[in-house]
Parts: structure tokens; C-alpha cells; sequence
């Protein structure tokens, strides 16, 4: 199947111009036979840099209100399946960073980043859902969450075949060899070890003192660089991906077949050896909410092999 990524401009903060940006690269898309389209993260509104004062609920969206599905109306008549990054009020009031997923007319479902970050007014989201097209499934994981082993792993062991990764790399310095090489290779590094096609769709540009590098790229479950965007450019990255997840290699997949380091992966999080996983969780900061919904770590062995509730 053909799926994409887009590279957007860099936008000045609480900017709508990115929907009939997306609107065009849709129509591009279609042209193109892609099913699936991969947008940054926050993309719509722009992401708040709150130590420059900018606050993320003067531009986060409700889901239940249905002021997001107004926002993107122009967006819904499109057959291509879209991701696209917003920020989101929940009816409570709080804040997150999320994802929306667009298909068959309507606001298909959302995602909310796991790690926002420190110092942030952004709350973090608690479930890592697998969605499906037609019979593909695939996961969201944003931007930061791209950092630790763990969301992208539960995703892929519950059967996706394909993580998309809508970020946001403005940042107030210029992109060093060892900034750009990170930016390059996470992607690569969750690729391999999750056995997952991986699609980043970043920005790219100036904005004042941030520049937005740009790191989006589609990599496939070896490694290997399908396709990569050139630097501080707007671009749109296509390429033919698997469908459906190959037969796994359990390397990697195997860890409780030496229980010994799965003791010491696991106390990582719980730093005693009599604490049981979950106490270790719970302390941690999971909520019961999130131990009931998510994946249960003991049965992460191979892909799809996860029991999630």
C-alpha cells in the first residue's frame, strides 16, 4: 500500500493556514493512490513554546464539542486516511497533544501523547491504541513518545504493522551533527527492534529564533530508508509499504526467555526487587485507569501476542 508523509512549512503560532496546506497534499495524494497520509505533530494551531508565553489552550480544540471535526471539515470529503497533530481540550478543561485520525468523513479516532515532556501544562495520555485500515493496523506515537522503547513496542505487540509519528523539531538553536543524527536514526532504531514500518512527518522552517530542521523520513521494519525529506524544505514523502506485519524474528521479542534480565528490565521502574509490576507502575505515576486499558507487559513476547482490553 502507498502511504505518506508531509512535511509542513514552519507556521507562526495559532495558524490555520496547515488545513488547506493538508487540503492540497490530500489532493496530491489521491492522485497518487496513496491510503494514508501522515501530518506533523500539532500542525493545526501549532505547537505552544510556553517558555516564550504561549499558552496551549488559547488554540486547543474540543473532540466531544465537535470543534475539531469543524475544524477539518475541509479535510473529511477525502478517501486518503489522514493523521493529523492538534492540541486538545477535554471537557474537564485539561490539555493534550494529540493526534487525530480522519477517515470515511468523520473524526475516526485520537490519539494523546504519552510523554509531553517536563514543565509543560500539556497533560500526558494513558492508552496506546491500535487502529486499523481496512486490514492494516497501525499505531500513533508523538514526537517525544518516539524516545522510549515502550510505547512503540506495546503498539506492536498488539499487531501494528506500521508506527506514524507526527513531530515538531522547532527548537531555539541550530541543528547540531548530534541533534540531526538522533533525529535520524530513533526512527530507524523502532523500526528494527519493533519489526514496524515507521513514518515521520515533521516540520520545516524559521520562526524567529527556532528552526525546525525537518526529520521526516519512512522507514521499513529493516532499517532500510524508504524515503527522506531534504532539510528546512516543505516536501511530500511517498513510498510503497507492507500492509501487514512479516513473520517476526523472536530475537528481541524473547527477552522472558532468560527470566534473570527480565528481573532487572523490569525493576528499572519499580528499583525493588520485592515490588510487583503493576505496584511498580502505579507508583510511577500509571493510573488504574491505564493498567486496565493498556497492554499487559508480561505477554509483550511477539508481535499481536498482547492482550489488550
Amino acid at each position: 500500500m502507498k502511504i505518506a508523509a508531509y512535511q509542513a512549512p514552519y507556521l507562526t503560532f495559532g495558524s490555520m493556514a496547515a488545513i488547506e496546506l493538508i487540503r492540497e497534499q490530500l489532493a496530491v495524494c489521491e492522485s497518487e493512490g496513496v491510503e494514508m497520509l501522515c501530518c506533523p505533530e500539532a500542525v493545526i494551531g501549532g505547537l505552544a513554546h510556553e517558555a516564550d508565553g504561549e499558552l496551549p489552550a488559547d488554540i486547543a480544540l474540543g473532540v466531544a464539542s465537535g470543534e475539531l471535526a469543524a475544524t477539518v471539515a475541509p479535510l473529511l470529503d477525502s478517501p486518503v486516511t489522514a493523521i493529523i497533530g492538534f492540541t486538545e481540550r477535554d471537557s474537564a478543561g485539561s490539555v493534550f497533544n494529540s493526534a487525530a485520525v480522519l477517515s470515511e468523513g468523520r473524526v475516526a479516532g485520537v490519539y494523546r501523547k504519552v510523554y509531553p515532556g517536563y514543565r509543560t501544562a500539556i497533560h500526558a495520555g494513558e492508552v496506546l491504541p491500535v487502529f486499523h485500515h481496512h486490514s492494516t493496523p497501525y499505531g500513533i506515537v508523538i514526537c517525544n513518545d518516539l524516545w522510549y522503547v515502550e510505547p512503540a513496542r506495546v503498539m506492536a505487540a498488539a499487531g501494528a504493522a506500521i508506527i506514524f509519528v507526527p513531530t515538531n523539531s522547532g527548537h531555539p538553536h541550530e541543528v547540531t551533527p548530534s541533534f540531526r543524527a538522533r533525529g535520524e536514526n530513533l526512527p530507524i532504531a523502532r523500526a528494527v527492534e519493533n519489526t514496524t514500518t515507521v513514518v515521520v512527518a515533521d516540520i520545516a522552517g524559521v520562526q524567529g529564533s527556532r528552526v525546525a530542521h525537518g526529520f521526516s523520513c519512512i522507514i521499513d521494519p529493516d532499517g532500510v530508508v524508504l524515503a527522506r525529506a531534504e532539510p528546512l524544505a516543505e516536501a511530500l514523502l511517498i513510498a510503497d509499504v507492507a500492509p501487514t506485519r512479516r513473520p517476526y524474528d523472536p530475537r528481541g521479542w524473547d527477552g522472558p526467555s532468560n527470566p534473570a534480565v527480565t528481573l532487572a528490565f523490569t525493576n528499572l521502574w519499580g528499583r525493588d526487587h520485592d515490588l510487583a509490576l503493576q505496584d511498580a507502575a502505579i507508583r510511577s505515576g500509571a493510573s488504574e485507569r491505564f493498567l486496565n486499558r493498556g497492554v499487559v507487559p508480561m505477554n509483550l513476547t511477539q508481535p499481536g501476542s498482547a492482550d489488550q482490553r
